[in-house]
């Protein structure tokens, strides 16, 4: 039991790394093929499209939730000086325990509609193009929850936030044990299995797809 929180830390840690490597490698791997550049960030745009659209509707929601005024949201990729932004929302920022929340929105979310799914069992199927479609979404959108640069950023406040509720738990001497009953155990137990299933999914289909795209590289470098 206890390790089913330990193997959801690693697999995010994995999948964190695997999929920012994914997604520079497809650059490269589509740029054998078509050399325009622009051409080429519109087609890796669209494969991640609805992981962005999840990603930042999960910013604007929780923003507008905490009651954070928006002052522009974008869904479609914009190249500036030779990069490209996937999405974007940007919002009123009045204190860092709203900027935190509103950061970790999309991977919170994300591992709220793994558990979704797998609660009512939508996933896998009988139906071999739902399998696919399901396969496909999983894999986009647990690729794009990872919270962007700005999102770190807020990120950061986290810290001193934590030393400060450890040293308020430890002066006042207060009783947080009640939290960790049997009844609670279980069911973040449950939680973890259910979410590292789809987790593990998704890392298996970024590593097959790393393969797949590092050995076409290496093979067209020898022609």
């Amino acid at each position: 039991m206890v390790l089913s929180p330990i193997i959801f830390i690693a697999q995010v840690v994995f999948l964190y790394f695997i999929s920012r490597l994914v997604i520079k490698s497809l650059y490269s791997f589509f740029n054998i093929f078509v050399k325009n550049q622009k051409i080429v960030f519109s087609f890796v745009s669209l494969l991640y499209f609805p992981g962005t659209v999840v990603h930042e509707m999960s910013h604007f929601l929780a923003a507008i939730a905490l009651f954070l005024n928006i002052r522009d949201i974008r869904l479609f990729p914009q190249f500036e000086k030779g990069n490209i932004r996937l999405g974007s929302v940007a919002y009123e920022k009045k204190d860092f325990v709203r900027s935190i929340l509103v950061g970790i929105a999309p991977f919170v979310f994300v591992l709220f509609i793994f558990f979704i799914i797998s609660f009512y069992s939508l996933y896998p199927t009988q139906n071999m193009g739902l399998n696919i479609l399901f396969g496909y979404l999983i894999f986009s959108v647990s690729s794009t929850m990872f919270s962007s640069k700005q999102d770190i950023v807020d990120l950061i406040y986290i810290i001193p936030l934590a030393i400060i509720a450890v040293g308020a738990v430890y002066v006042f001497k207060l009783d947080i044990f009640f939290l960790f009953n049997g009844q609670t155990n279980r069911l973040v137990i449950n939680f973890f299995d259910r979410v590292n299933y789809y987790l593990f999914f998704s890392l298996a289909i970024n590593l097959v797809l790393l393969t797949v795209i590092k050995l076409t590289v290496f093979l067209s470098k020898d022609k």
